[in-house]
């Protein structure tokens, strides 16, 4: 993580929020051959849920019991972590760009338009300076559930029938926000949920995969891609290996090959390329990640799955 991220954060950390302009979307989403496309709706909204959305944000900005970290595709329990990824990675610029439409977006005028939304975000903005907040929409918004949901309230002592209300429900957490330039993910699975990452994922591995092929790593690379397939723990070792980039540098793979051999850990290597085989994918993916590692204290050797390097 760069030092300007960490001083983005403090200085909007120390923003006074009182004039900052609080406005409500809801975000529709299409997928098309695994791509997706957005369009926005705004909403009004009454002073009392306006800053009741504000206050969502503005606490989730302020709280200070999150560290930050880098984001990574294989990450350890984070539930006090904010991870930072650039947000020209992710598909939030395409989101706020439909935003910067303005009024030549459509505002909600039926309650019909409200529901099977994708998700939600509040844009808080004062002069050249904006916040887009994020949070994925209860599937209890979609028009074909809501035909199997009663909505009751507990009154005068008996339970009461709501049906004919028309009702929308959000809470307001924060799954993450995006500000200048950067986006804080304070909760990985809906982040990755909303912005379809299995896709962006499915793309790295078809990318890793050629790239294996071109430098000669494998003697044959058709049964990883198999094996991989669309199994979401092996995306997310695949998608880290291409961020880490250890198998592009030949002096890293030519140890390994050397190191495989003085530690019989058991990789075939047939002139130069690595023989691939039902029992070595699962190998072949911790060292290509750099994953199995020796503790300095007493020389125990672990396949790390999730690891963050000591500086």
């Amino acid at each position: 993580m760069t030092t300007n991220v960490k001083h983005t954060l403090q200085a909007l950390r120390a923003s006074d929020f009182k004039h900052w302009v609080t406005t409500f979307w809801l975000v529709k989403r299409k997928l098309s051959q695994q791509q997706a496309k957005y369009s926005v709706l705004k909403v009004d909204t009454d002073a009392k849920l306006e800053q009741k959305l504000k206050n969502a944000v503005t606490e989730k900005i302020l709280d200070q019991d999150y560290q930050l970290d880098d984001y990574d595709f294989l990450t350890a329990d984070q539930d006090k972590s904010l991870l930072t990824i650039a947000s020209s990675e992710t598909d939030v610029m395409l989101i706020q760009a439909e935003i910067e439409k303005g009024t030549a977006n459509a505002k909600v005028e039926q309650y019909e338009q409200l529901l099977d939304s994708w998700a939600m975000v509040i844009k808080l903005e004062h002069q050249d300076k904006a916040i887009y907040a994020y949070r994925k929409i209860s599937k209890l918004n979609h028009a074909a559930r809501l035909s199997h949901v009663s909505f009751i309230q507990f009154k005068d002592q008996e339970l009461k029938d709501l049906d004919e209300k028309e009702i929308f429900t959000i809470d307001t957490q924060v799954d993450f926000f995006t500000y200048d330039g950067t986006t804080f993910i304070a909760n990985k699975k809906e982040f990755e949920k909303t912005l379809n990452f299995r896709a962006g994922m499915e793309k790295n591995r078809d990318v890793v995969l050629k790239e294996f092929v071109d430098l000669n790593i494998f003697n044959d690379a058709s049964l990883l891609k198999e094996h991989i397939g669309a199994n979401l723990n092996y995306l997310r070792k695949v998608s880290s290996i291409q961020k880490s980039g250890y198998y592009k540098d030949a002096t890293f793979m030519e140890e390994l090959v050397k190191v495989n051999q003085l530690k019989n850990w058991g990789l075939q290597v047939e002139n130069g390329a690595i023989v691939i085989n039902e029992a070595s994918i699962d190998l072949v993916l911790t060292l290509l990640n750099n994953g199995r590692l020796e503790s300095p204290i007493n020389h125990e050797m672990f396949d790390a799955a999730v690891k963050k390097k000591v500086t």
